[in-house]
């Protein structure tokens, strides 16, 4: 995370996920709630995500790595998981502003 992020605090971190546990709710379009940030760290593998509109356009669609990790997801921003390697391990953590 950038230091411009560095008033936001982590308040969930959820279990290591790979291909046979991948979230299907996390391969579909959706977003975060309004205050809340997401950072998904792979730790092998890698994984194709979209970035989109509220329509379902597609904006962005990126390959990331552990060598090119993804962005911190703002919140509200929608987004999924389009493909992944089958050696794929990631995890997702969540952030809020400290003085939320």
């Amino acid at each position: 995370m950038s230091n411009q992020d560095e008033n936001l605090i982590c308040y969930k971190m959820l279990s290591v996920w790979t291909a046979d546990t991948l979230p299907e709710a996390f391969k579909n379009r959706h977003n975060t709630k309004s205050g809340t940030w997401a950072k998904l760290q792979i730790l092998s593998g890698d994984l194709t995500m979209e970035f989109m509109l509220g329509d379902g356009t597609v904006t962005n669609r990126i390959k990331y790595s552990t060598l090119q990790q993804p962005p911190l997801i703002k919140p509200k921003q929608y987004h999924r998981i389009a493909a992944y390697s089958n050696n794929i391990r990631c995890q997702l953590s969540f952030y809020a502003k400290e003085d939320s």
